[in-house]
């Protein structure tokens, strides 16, 4: 999809059933992107909206697509998945992120701590794992917005 000139790729914004939730992937690789993307896209109650393979397209694509959850890579080669998390928090606190990794990063979930919600996935788990981190994150999500009730209305409502 061309936005503006930069090219977001996904679905277009996913699709409007409230039963699915619409992911956005951001990750520099992109045979990742693309297995995770086709995995996504096999399951019947989620839907990739689009992808991000750096920092400034991905933030641009989760505000135009502004998904139910975001996958972020933390170790992105410019700049991080957490500092990209921190500008999506600036943006909106209604989007939970899943981190995801190839290496184990013990720190990532105590130093990410304050962009609750979030979750963490290794890269090298059963792919069934990723989808379950994925539902699991959203379910959080859920039970944090009952627990934590904000003014601000979520923008999808």
């Amino acid at each position: 999809m061309e936005e503006s000139g930069k090219t977001f790729e996904g679905r277009g914004g996913g699709t409007s059933n409230p039963w699915v939730s619409r992911v956005f992937i951001v990750d520099d690789h992109r045979f990742f992107t693309f297995a995770l993307t086709s995995l996504i896209n096999t399951q019947a109650d989620l839907t990739v909206c689009g992808v991000g393979h750096d920092e400034a397209t991905a933030l641009e694509g989760i505000i135009h697509f502004n998904p139910d959850i975001v996958v972020m890579d933390v170790g992105l080669s410019t700049q991080g998945g957490v500092d990209l998390a921190t500008a999506v928090r600036r943006f909106s606190k209604q989007i939970p992120i899943l981190f995801v990794s190839s290496r184990q990063h013990a720190t990532v979930p105590q130093d990410a701590k304050w962009l609750e919600p979030c979750s963490f996935v290794e890269k090298t788990q059963d792919p069934v794992d990723m989808i379950h981190g994925i539902r699991q994150t959203l379910a959080r999500f859920r039970l944090y917005q009952s627990l934590h009730p904000t003014s601000t209305p979520n923008p999808k409502t």
